[in-house]
């Protein structure tokens, strides 16, 4: 038995014009359960969610949704409220304080939801796929989006698409890309990149915090997003519980990239150093083997191996002359120019 919702949402929360528009929210409330199966680590949150909707998307002949970081993370606080409740609902509210907060301009919004006791992907997106109102949603003129499925304690799974159609799809946030408080940053042509490339917001809706160094939580949603590997539903670790970042923490460490600082915690609000930093980026982007030593002040570190992989990739130079400064802290803005390095082409 399947009973549906829908209804418009109001004009954009994210100081635009009157004048914009929004579209769609819609809701899909699904009785019907589906067989309990095995989930496979890899296949969870937005890139599967997006990528079926894809598939869709293209038998109609239509262009493809972007997987958006910002907007995909969105979608995950939106299924834990869901699995949380334990019911189905909208908080459109909710979508667009949060798209205010990160400076996302919007013309077009929707959502879809869904629950079922499998918490098969596919079934999740037929269900949407089957129902017109939802249907339209999903084919809709959007050209970014977000997904995630959660598990709540009922045992039932929870399913969300945030579904957006930007001011401008050529850019993703903050089209000039600028923060008030970068002032002469050497690295704000790699804070206006990661920005452009979904894969940071900053640390409010006008500011970066350059100087602020990296936590591991953050870390590990940086790496998520500039990988574009999916979150997971698999908890992981036991500390990171009431973290926004578990999602994404859960993703890496099912692609491999961390074991976590032991066996079961992940220690999200540790700060980041450089060597660890090196550790995440040689795992995340499997450089081969450096042929050489390249800096005298980590003889000895456990990272050794992955800092001379970063240099021999050409994505770092060190510190200073000859040294790598294995054990201080990244910084925000480093971050950034690491990973333009890394991931920038």
């Amino acid at each position: 038995m399947h009973s549906l919702n829908a209804f418009p949402v109001p004009g954009p929360a994210s100081g635009m014009s009157p004048r914009l528009t929004a579209l769609v929210g819609a809701i899909i409330l699904t009785a019907a359960l589906l067989p309990a199966t095995a989930l496979p680590a890899a296949a969870a949150g937005g890139s599967t969610v997006v990528g079926l909707a894809n598939g869709h998307r293209a038998d109609a002949n239509l262009d493809p949704l972007t997987l958006h970081g910002v907007i995909d993370q969105i979608a995950v606080e939106r299924g834990r409220q869901l699995a949380s409740d334990e019911r189905l609902g909208h908080d459109m509210e909710h979508v667009k304080r949060r798209f205010s907060a990160e400076g996302i301009c919007w013309t077009g919004l929707g959502e879809i939801v869904a629950m079922n006791s499998g918490g098969d992907y596919a079934g999740f997106a037929k269900q949407w796929f089957d129902s017109p109102l939802h249907r339209d949603i999903m084919l809709g003129d959007y050209t970014h989006a977000g997904g995630s499925r959660e598990r709540g304690n009922d045992g039932r799974y929870y399913a969300v698409m945030i579904v957006v159609k930007l001011c401008d799809a050529s850019t993703s946030i903050k089209p000039s890309g600028g923060f008030a408080d970068l002032g002469g940053s050497q690295f704000g042509a790699d804070i206006r990149w990661l920005v452009t490339e979904g894969i940071t917001a900053g640390c409010t809706a006008d500011r970066y915090c350059p100087r602020s160094p990296v936590t591991r939580a953050q870390m590990a949603s940086f790496l998520r997003r500039a990988t574009g590997i999916p979150t997971s539903a698999d908890n992981a670790y036991i500390d990171d519980d009431t973290s926004i970042h578990e999602a994404d923490i859960n993703g890496v460490a099912a692609a491999g990239i961390t074991a976590g600082c032991t066996e079961a915690r992940f220690c999200p609000g540790s700060v980041v150093t450089r060597g660890q930093m090196a550790s995440f980026l040689a795992r995340a982007l499997r450089l081969p083997p450096a042929p050489r030593d390249w800096f005298r002040d980590d003889n000895g570190s456990m990272h050794e191996p992955a800092i001379n992989r970063l240099a021999h990739a050409g994505i770092t130079g060190g510190c200073s002359s000859g040294r790598f400064c294995p054990d201080a802290s990244v910084t925000r803005e480093q971050m950034a120019g690491f990973l333009r390095r890394a991931f920038g082409g």
